[in-house]
């Protein structure tokens, strides 16, 4: 397997924890800007967890990866549509709604050559 298709798996294994802490605040209400953060942060965290498991990626090429991958997806989420994840971690689902999958996979290979993965 490639780097490219092990790193587009990470993103999508990544956003499939995007909910990360809401759980655990979900009872007091908070506001989207900490939404964001708790999303942002769980993200890097499952990301650098699996791209370290990828053949042939330094540890400053996950740091660089899964950083620009969660700021870019933050980025990128109206706050409708970080809504909608809580929502849906709210209910259980856990996983990367399909209609953001574009967007993963688009910032996924911004951010490998960012990064300077090869394929």
């Amino acid at each position: 397997m490639t780097s490219k298709a092990v790193l587009i798996g990470v993103a999508i294994i990544a956003g499939g924890v995007i909910g990360f802490g809401y759980t655990l605040i979900k009872s007091s209400h908070p506001d989207v800007a900490t939404l964001r953060k708790n999303i942002t942060g769980g993200m890097m965290e499952q990301c650098a967890k699996a791209a370290r498991a990828a053949p042939g990626i330094s540890e400053p090429q996950v740091q660089a990866y899964c950083g620009c991958t969660a700021t870019k997806l933050d980025a990128a989420m109206s706050d409708d549509e970080v809504k909608h994840l809580v929502d849906l971690e709210n209910q259980g689902q856990t996983g990367m709604p399909p209609e953001l999958a574009p967007k993963l996979d688009l910032i996924s290979n911004t951010c490998r050559k960012e990064a300077q993965i090869s394929d």
